[in-house]
């Protein structure tokens, strides 16, 4: 009867052990950037992805690794993407930026109108970068909040040019 308590006991204390190591090695959803939108780790930085769903407007943000000030990274662009659909995003270096650094990123696609995509990567630095795939969950909510980001790209937004024509990186989208 001890051996069968004994063997009852430790079964349950292995069973405790896999289902507690099982519920830490989730992975939580990552808390919203300042602006809202999804974080992902880049260089030594972090980039925040927003993006407009009405117009297929995407704003990349870098920001230190405690998310707290902008930091700029060489003003390359950055890919961003979800399967096999691409955009480049260009840099838009925010006054503050260095002379050949940026924090702001630009672009627009056709196939990010609707805010149904749920997974996407980034890739920073010119295509040298490594690519981070990241759940495309906070940004669509970060775009309506600070709605006004958008205005601030001016006559890079698409439609904004003279007689209706497409303005600024990505102007018919990639597929």
């Amino acid at each position: 009867m001890k051996l069968l308590i004994t063997i009852v006991a430790a079964l349950s204390v292995m069973t405790s052990i896999a289902l507690l190591s099982s519920c830490s090695s989730r992975t939580a959803a990552a808390a919203p950037g300042p602006n809202g939108g999804d974080v992902v780790p880049i260089q030594n930085a972090k980039a925040e992805v927003v993006t407009n769903a009405d117009t297929g407007e995407v704003m990349v943000h870098t920001w230190d690794q405690n998310l707290k000030s902008q930091q700029p990274i060489d003003a390359q662009p950055m890919t961003l993407g979800s399967g096999e659909n691409t955009v480049e995003l260009e840099p838009h270096p925010l006054a503050s930026d260095p002379p050949g650094k940026c924090s702001r990123f630009y672009g627009q696609a056709d196939w990010i109108h609707g805010g149904s995509i749920k997974t996407g990567w980034l890739r920073c630095c010119g295509g040298q970068g490594t690519r981070q795939d990241f759940a495309w969950a906070s940004c669509w909510s970060g775009g309506r909040t600070h709605g006004g980001m958008w205005s601030e790209m001016g006559e890079h937004r698409r439609g904004m040019g003279r007689m209706g024509e497409p303005m600024g990186p990505g102007g018919g989208g990639h597929r």
